[in-house]
């Protein structure tokens, strides 16, 4: 668990001041956290003592060790394939690298059913059922894949889903349409891409509701989210996995087709139809010695 996991925990019991604190910390984290005891205190408007007392309440034997753990989350949210390949362990002797993988795997998505958040993801469900206007997707150099996951089961869902994608001068350009009518869902994972962030926070201002899928250290964009959706992504490879958000994105796609209901139940069998017409997909054939699905030579 993250420092702001802690900080914004609802179980945390915390006085005026010590919110003021944590407001202060999370305004601007991790940075805010790693100056001085003076200048965070002046930031949050209480006094030095009660800023060491914070710390120790939060379960560190010291400021300075509170610092030392943002800087260590600091350390993990910029690491780069290389240095990811530095840190992380090789195979476990005996086992083929396959099976040593999804076993890793398998084990993030784990350690994410310990880490789940409901509370979001229940009001991640909602903002889209109710949603007005457009759902805008948007993702980086990789989990621009996952937008365009979701995207594609959304469009089936209910009109109005627009993948956000091309060239830089293109998607500034598409500032100028969003308003508060607006849903927009950000993927952005360590490292975090500024011209992602910066759309984000222009959006923002506009006025769009924000949904923000990122890792558990989070994006610079979750100050500004309505809504963030964590997930693991550690892997024994020196990229990051995408399994755990992909999860997410499948049960999203999945509770937000239930709670739909019929609407969305007919747009997919208008969808179906259309596809049919168009012989879009492949129809069943007549078995061969082949397989079941083998196509008929004669």
């Amino acid at each position: 668990m993250t420092i702001r996991d802690t900080l914004t925990d609802p179980a945390l019991r915390l006085t005026p001041a010590e919110r003021r604190l944590a407001r202060a910390i999370l305004a601007n984290y991790p940075v805010a956290g790693l100056g001085t005891v003076a200048a965070l205190a002046s930031r949050a408007e209480v006094s030095d003592p009660t800023v060491v007392r914070f710390a120790a309440k939060l379960g560190f034997p010291s400021f300075v060790a509170f610092q030392e753990t943002l800087l260590g989350e600091v350390e993990q949210r910029l690491h780069s394939p290389l240095m990811m390949m530095e840190v992380r362990r090789g195979v476990p002797e005996g086992s083929h690298p396959l099976v040593a993988y999804a076993r890793a795997v398998a084990d993030r998505l784990a350690a994410d059913n310990d880490g789940l958040t409901p509370g979001e993801f229940d009001r991640a469900i909602e903002m889209l059922a109710t949603a007005r206007g457009r759902i805008l997707l948007l993702g980086g150099r990789f989990s621009g894949f996952l937008a365009g996951i979701l995207e594609a089961h959304l469009h089936q869902l209910r009109p109005s889903t627009i993948l956000l994608a091309g060239p830089g001068a293109d998607l500034v350009d598409r500032l100028a349409d969003i308003s508060s009518r607006d849903t927009l869902i950000v993927f952005d994972y360590r490292r975090y891409q500024t011209d992602i962030v910066a759309f984000a926070a222009q959006a923002k201002a506009r006025g769009a509701q924000m949904i923000l899928f990122t890792d558990h250290w989070g994006s610079p964009i979750a100050d500004q989210a309505d809504v963030v959706l964590g997930a693991a992504v550690e892997a024994p490879s020196l990229f990051d996995t995408m399994v755990p958000a992909l999860a997410q994105v499948e049960a999203l796609a999945t509770r937000l087709a239930e709670r739909l209901g019929k609407p969305a139940l007919q747009r997919i069998e208008t969808i179906e139809r259309i596809r049919s017409e168009n012989s879009i997909t492949v129809g069943p054939q007549r078995t061969t010695g082949r397989g079941p699905h083998a196509a008929d030579d004669t």
